[in-house]
């Protein structure tokens, strides 16, 4: 290994450790009240050496940002990739979600409270053009499976994809959240589980798709 790259070596390490003290503090006291010192300390390293590596926690927040998006495409993808049909990604995708949420509560949220900015910013950080990029990616991942039901006869024709995949990413990830944090309101007064909810909620979402009758099963969630 040369010098040049025993240093990158040594940076991505360093890089690594932060954002996993990062966010391990982001979630445990909220990204506002962590402090830079907060971080240095949690990694066992100098500030000096956090802001060599990250100029803001700014830049910080939104490598871990990217992380949680890059995570989310291979949820996706892998679960895209696994079934035939639409409905049956369909049902995958739901169940990804899902269980995204679960594994990475944290991660999530950000991904859905984030900000996307004009690419055509001049002072546009490249993490966010990245996560921008990222992002476009999921969608068109997401355009694909549309397409497919298009194609097959269950989706109508005349469906507006990226509009559609707006409408239906901002609602289950909204539904996503709500579900987990209201769970004892869900119980009390609909005497439903968390699961139930956002099963229903993906049959329901799942009817702003596919033609009139061509509902597929009933449990799109997998439940």
């Amino acid at each position: 290994m040369d010098r040049a790259t025993r240093k990158e070596t040594i940076s991505a390490l360093h890089q690594e450790n932060i954002l996993s003290a990062a966010e391990q503090l982001f979630t445990e006291k909220g990204i506002d009240a962590t402090t830079m010192d907060d971080i240095a300390r949690s990694a066992q390293y100098s500030k000096r050496t956090v802001y060599l590596q990250f100029p803001s926690k700014e830049e910080i927040h939104d490598r871990i940002v990217l992380k949680g998006f890059l995570e989310l495409k291979e949820h996706i993808v892998q679960s895209l990739r696994g079934n035939e049909g639409f409905f049956l990604k369909y049902r995958a995708l739901c169940s990804s979600l899902m269980a995204f949420y679960e594994a990475s509560p944290f991660l999530f949220s950000r991904i859905v409270d984030f900000q996307t900015q004009p690419l055509d910013s001049l002072d546009l950080p490249q993490v966010k053009r990245d996560i921008f990029n990222v992002g476009e990616e999921i969608n068109a991942a997401l355009g694909e499976m549309v397409w497919l039901g298009i194609a097959e006869g269950t989706v109508m024709p005349s469906t507006r994809i990226k509009e559609s995949i707006l409408i239906y990413w901002s609602s289950l990830s909204a539904l996503i959240i709500l579900a987990n944090r209201k769970s004892s309101y869900i119980s009390e007064t609909m005497g439903r589980t968390p699961a139930e909810l956002l099963e229903y909620g993906c049959n329901l979402l799942l009817r702003m798709l596919v033609k009139e009758g061509e509902h597929g099963d009933e449990t799109p969630a997998g439940h």
